[in-house]
């Protein structure tokens, strides 16, 4: 799509930025004003799809509806017959990506003061509700002089209410930075997503490197180690590797809880323990991840395991109780008790100098002798002929067959794959 020196909206396009999966950014010049913007054009045949179109809207609204100095700023929003565009205040600088692949990892004294304006515009964000989903270094921008503006709010959503442009079992983000109930497609994702990504950020920016191979490896062993194992360690900063481990802890009721939480840490250094951490992966290194785990909308919530747990303690108390309830008819019941038992006869329990009968006729008009065993077994239990009792037993061995290691182990295509990166707003120089 090359629309260089055409005119959408108020604004000539003048110089191509960059183009990601959905839209393409160019430099713009107002007709009347001459002030110059940044124009995000979204690709006119994703144009024609509702659904699209309607996300990119939401991202504009997203967008004009923040107003912090970390945050970049919508201007305006054109829509043509042909095209929808996001028009935003243009920028000079470069993504942090870039920046560490020009000159290197930062020491964790030098990245405090932009990670710490990083989180300035998240804790903004999630106090007006938004959730962003998509946090990783090339939507964070650096100006010449240092300072931060927060990009693409593309698969931003507003968290607690429910209003998903998602179907359910679809994961939304960018896999290495994602967090494990974003792999899982969680329907109840909250800010605490965000914060996990924010500490994937923060190993990038200090190692120089994604926390996984995403050259080598494939989505689905990203997502397994997302899930189960624990970040590698950073050993050439404690304090940096505490926050790390902090922020993207498996359990997001350990991570840091807010935003703020995580900007008082940076600098005092004291993490917070708000619970108890959960197994890491040494506790999980025999386990692998299967399609009951991603892309499963359903999956139960601690709560609902809690319930679940509770409900299974009752059962055996439920079963003591009915066998206690039976005991208790079978003592009060005499004849039960007599039959069961072969306790006192009918005759015997008449009290003392009562006529009746003797207690051995009364025995035999009310509880007939049995035959002796040796006359029932041959009408009622019949021999198995040998034969038929090795089917029976090769067919039970093949009902309860032993599962194999393979069998619990899904494979990468019973992986639904997760989305690209909704939008990815490249550097702009």
């Amino acid at each position: 799509m090359d629309l260089l020196n055409q005119t959408i909206g108020k604004y000539k396009l003048t110089r191509f930025i960059g183009e990601g999966g959905m839209a393409t950014v160019y430099e713009g010049t107002h007709a009347v004003l001459g002030n110059k913007a940044a124009v995000k054009v979204l690709n006119p045949l994703l144009a024609k799809n509702l659904q699209f179109k309607q996300r990119f809207q939401n991202e504009a609204a997203f967008m004009a509806s923040l107003d912090h100095p970390n945050i970049t700023k919508v201007i305006d929003f054109e829509e043509t017959e042909d095209h929808l565009a996001i028009i935003m205040e243009l920028l000079e600088g470069m993504d942090l990506s870039d920046w560490v692949k020009q000159n290197g990892p930062f020491t964790f004294d030098a990245f405090k003061p932009i990670f710490s304006q990083v989180l300035e515009a998240f804790n903004y964000a999630h106090n007006k509700g938004i959730l962003h989903r998509d946090i990783k270094p090339s939507n964070i921008f650096i100006d010449p002089t240092g300072k931060v503006k927060i990009l693409d709010f593309g698969i931003a959503k507003m968290f607690g209410t429910g209003n998903e442009m998602t179907q359910t079992g679809t994961q939304m983000g960018t896999p290495a930075y994602m967090s494990p109930e974003q792999v899982r497609a969680d329907k109840s994702i909250d800010h605490r997503s965000d914060i996990y990504s924010l500490g994937v950020t923060l190993y990038f920016a200090l190692a120089g490197k994604p926390p996984y191979d995403t050259e080598n490896e494939s989505q689905f062993d990203i997502f397994n180690k997302i899930v189960f194992e624990a970040l590698p360690d950073f050993p050439a900063d404690q304090k940096a590797d505490g926050l790390i481990k902090k922020a993207c802890d498996k359990d997001r009721n350990v991570r840091f809880q807010h935003v703020q939480d995580f900007q008082l840490a940076l600098f005092d250094g004291k993490i917070p323990d708000n619970t108890v951490a959960t197994p890491t992966s040494k506790n999980n290194q025999a386990t692998k991840l299967n399609k009951d785990v991603i892309g499963n909308s359903n999956s139960a919530s601690p709560s609902e395991v809690k319930k679940k747990s509770s409900k299974k303690k009752m059962i055996p108390w439920i079963v003591l109780g009915v066998i206690g309830i039976g005991v208790l008819v079978v003592f009060t019941d005499p004849k039960l008790n007599a039959a069961i038992f072969g306790g006192e006869k009918k005759g015997d329990m008449k009290k003392e100098g009562e006529s009746g009968p003797p207690a051995e006729t009364v025995a035999t008009e009310d509880y007939p002798t049995e035959p002796p065993a040796a006359e029932v077994a041959p009408e009622y239990y019949e021999d198995v002929p040998a034969e038929a009792a090795a089917a029976e037993a090769a067919a039970a061995d093949e009902n309860y067959e032993g599962i194999s290691e393979g069998d619990a182990v899904a494979t990468p295509e019973a992986v639904a794959p997760a989305s690209e990166s909704y939008e990815q707003l490249p550097a702009i120089k």
